[in-house]
């Protein structure tokens, strides 16, 4: 049986929407270590060396936006004496080699402070700034533990916005690596498992739209969220039934049914996505997302009456013709099942208008 419309606009609502659990480790903080602290913001986390006590110790916060900036406390290593502090960011530019540069910091209820940084490459076409600090102890006692709207600016131009907070608990954690202390705590993966499912299956595709027989396939925006994944359990089909009873979401959802709602980022051009990590089971997969259409009209701007002496005999009417582009909106679904721990599930997430005439209510 087909789910009324709104409820699966709810689902959609949800998955674009819903805030990111309390605790919630962000995805960007796959690479391992040991979580330090975890809000609605981000999370910290921090890589420590056992190998070599007090050396190659690093703390970085990871923000839960996707895209957002983030920032690295990179303590003394086996090559290096001096510490730095690391900011990456998608609008800071990535030069060809590294280079030095002047670097404007802005915080709210604070002068501008000037300071030389090392602009350097960094992943995904984005550059990063090192700036080096003497004694990092000191440089973490001077930040303060939360910070909004952070600016940075390079040459005038504003590079980098920075939120975070939680640095009280990472200052303690740093501390005690560069001292030669373990410290004690969630790995990435025990953390993931109490917000999200984990295993070993995979459930990749592209998603499309394509409004009629001949026409070009619609993709979602490379980078946007455009396609979430729900685990299908029987608590959250109880949660979702009771939900379209009372026609109406709750003010707040538990965290229970929160960990049930994934998003990931579209990878390329053609609506590529992937979601990794799962364990077998039913899955929905939900696109939702905006396409550019072109609209083509005609208007009748003025009109020529004809006459054969002083006889009427008709008229031609002045036709323009009009082409623009338009915004429109579309969510579909599908479901999936994964059938074994391990398997990958390759699957084509698409609508088109005249399959969606008989299944896509």
């Amino acid at each position: 049986m087909s789910k009324p419309r709104w409820a699966f606009a709810a689902l959609a609502y949800l998955l674009a929407l819903a805030p990111t659990p309390s605790g919630a480790a962000p995805s960007s903080a796959e690479e391992g270590g040991i979580v330090v602290t975890r809000s609605i913001q981000g999370a910290w986390l921090l890589k420590d060396d056992p190998a070599q006590p007090g050396r190659n110790c690093a703390v970085r916060f990871f923000s839960a936006r996707k895209n957002a900036a983030g920032m690295a406390l990179i303590g003394p290593t086996s090559r290096s004496k001096s510490s730095m502090i690391l900011l990456d960011g998608p609008d800071i530019p990535a030069p060809p080699a590294p280079k030095e540069v002047r670097i404007d910091v802005d915080q709210r209820g604070l002068a501008t402070t000037s300071m030389r940084a090392n602009q350097m490459p960094g992943p995904h076409s984005s550059g990063m700034l090192a700036v080096q600090v003497g004694d990092l102890r000191q440089t973490m006692a001077s930040m303060r533990a939360s910070e909004s709207d952070m600016r940075v600016r390079m040459d005038g131009a504003e590079v980098l916005t920075l939120n975070y907070d939680g640095l009280n608990e990472a200052r303690e954690a740093m501390s005690a690596c560069l001292d030669g202390k373990r410290y004690a705590g969630k790995t990435v993966r025990e953390a993931t498992a109490e917000i999200r499912p984990l295993g070993a299956s995979t459930i990749a595709g592209s998603a499309y739209y394509k409004g009629a027989l001949l026409a070009k396939k619609q993709y979602p925006p490379k980078g946007s969220q455009a396609v979430g994944l729900i685990w299908m359990t029987d608590e959250f089909k109880a949660w979702y039934e009771q939900v379209k009873r009372d026609k109406k979401l709750p003010p707040t959802i538990p965290e229970s049914i929160l960990k049930h709602f994934m998003s990931t980022t579209i990878v390329d051009d053609q609506g590529g996505f992937r979601f990794t990590r799962l364990p077998p089971g039913e899955y929905m997969l939900i696109a939702n997302y905006s396409y550019k259409e072109n609209v083509s009209r005609q208007e009748v701007i003025g009109r020529t009456d004809v006459y054969a002496g002083n006889r009427y005999i008709g008229s031609n009417d002045h036709i323009a013709s009009w082409s623009y582009d338009v915004m429109q909106g579309t969510s579909y679904h599908k479901t999936v099942f994964v059938r074994r721990d391990g398997d990958t599930v390759t699957v084509s997430l698409d609508k088109s208008q005249l399959i969606c005439f008989f299944v896509c209510l």
